[in-house]
């Protein structure tokens, strides 16, 4: 995983607007999802299809620019700087 820790990287809320009050006092990026029971917040290179549940409601970018650069680093071809 990344630089974020597990508790950092899914936590699960009753609501949207509780997970994003989370992500928003703690300034992470990442996305919100819906799930069976409830929603959570996850890291922003939560990857595709780790939640079967899960479906993707909301995503958020923070200060740093998190988000964006984790869209960044997925679209890069790994031979895209060689030869």
């Amino acid at each position: 995983m990344s630089e974020w820790n597990y508790t950092k990287c899914a936590k699960p809320f009753e609501s949207i607007e509780a997970a994003e009050a989370f992500m928003e006092r703690k300034d992470f990026a990442g996305h919100i999802l819906k799930r069976d029971n409830g929603y959570a917040a996850v890291c922003p290179t939560y990857p595709d299809g780790f939640y079967p549940d899960a479906v993707l409601v909301k995503s958020r970018d923070n200060a740093k620019g998190e988000l964006a650069a984790a869209k960044n680093l997925l679209t890069l071809s790994p031979t895209s700087d060689c030869c």
